[in-house]
């Protein structure tokens, strides 16, 4: 990833607006939480976050596209692609854990970074600011697992022997471009 130098602070306000984590958030907000974070750009192929490194800090898509692996090096399986105004890395920054999974650009993409160092300062300077980030992330993470939790009861109905598949959601990494694999 290299750093973002073509968006403006009027653009990255704009495309925060599209972000459910910073939902309810004032301009003045976004700006307080902004100024405190790196803009990077990512190209199509590289790994943005690896399975199994420890979780430091947030990615806040605001352009392109990501595909969240298991399994890289082996057998990698495509859990999803995330859009812009996606978080990438939440769950395990908030969990103190390990990332459970890779991210890799499958889309040229520009990101926000927002590492664990800028929450703990939020939560220092403005406990109202962090308890509203954190909810908003705790929403995001309970619509995650709604939709997980009907997969698996779809699946679940189907049978013990019904292998779990559908279009696009496993795919070889390794046919992209630049492909870091």
């Amino acid at each position: 990833m290299k750093p973002c130098t073509t968006l403006t602070t009027a653009d990255l306000l704009d495309r925060l607006g599209n972000v459910t984590i910073f939902s309810g958030f004032s301009h003045d907000d976004l700006l307080n939480v902004c100024s405190n974070c790196a803009l990077v750009e990512a190209r199509i192929g590289e790994i943005i976050l690896e399975e199994g490194t420890p979780a430091t800090e947030i990615l806040i898509l605001l352009k392109g596209r990501v595909a969240i692996v298991l399994n890289m090096e082996d057998e990698p399986i495509e859990l999803m692609q995330c859009d812009p105004g996606s978080c990438i890395g939440e769950a395990s920054v908030i969990g103190i854990q390990m990332h459970s999974a890779s991210a890799v650009v499958v889309e040229d993409a520009t990101l926000m970074v927002l590492r664990r160092q800028v929450l703990m300062q939020l939560f220092d300077e403005n406990k109202a600011l962090f308890s509203l980030l954190i909810l908003n992330i705790a929403r995001e993470l309970a619509r995650r697992l709604h939709h997980t939790d009907e997969v698996l009861l779809h699946y679940g109905k189907e049978g013990k022997h019904h292998s779990i598949s559908h279009d696009g959601a496993i795919k070889r990494l390794k046919d992209l471009p630049n492909a870091s694999v």
